[in-house]
């Protein structure tokens, strides 16, 4: 079971965050950052990437470019993962969203939402 934090929107909508290692946020960089509405982050990373990559193809070998870009790929790959979770929290938090803090342990998403309505209506009852 993996924990998630539980955000809600006054509008009444709940997103759940995982806590730790985001592997979507290290398999698929900015486009996992489109997904989860990142747009400043994802436009980083996908231009950076771009960019990194013309950049090391002007001024080294294409060997060396290929070594050097790949190279950054993955540490870029491996911030994503190690604080990608924590900066969707940050993004949720200044789209109005809202959290008690406390986490709910569930096998996914879904059901993490599923079980903190079902908590919360007891509570609430």
């Amino acid at each position: 079971m993996k924990q998630y934090k539980i955000f809600t929107h006054p509008s009444g909508v709940q997103e759940a965050v995982k806590q730790g290692w985001s592997w979507p946020g290290f398999c698929f960089g900015g486009f996992w950052a489109l997904v989860k509405k990142m747009w400043g982050l994802a436009a980083l990373i996908l231009i950076g990437g771009f960019s990194i990559g013309f950049v090391m193809a002007l001024v080294m070998p294409v060997d060396a470019a290929n070594l050097i870009t790949n190279i950054i790929a993955l540490g870029i790959a491996i911030t994503i993962g190690v604080n990608g979770n924590q900066w969707r929290e940050n993004n949720l938090f200044s789209r109005g969203y809202q959290t008690d803090g406390e986490l709910v342990e569930a096998k996914n998403p879904d059901g993490a939402v599923a079980l903190f309505l079902g908590n919360e209506t007891s509570i609430a009852a």
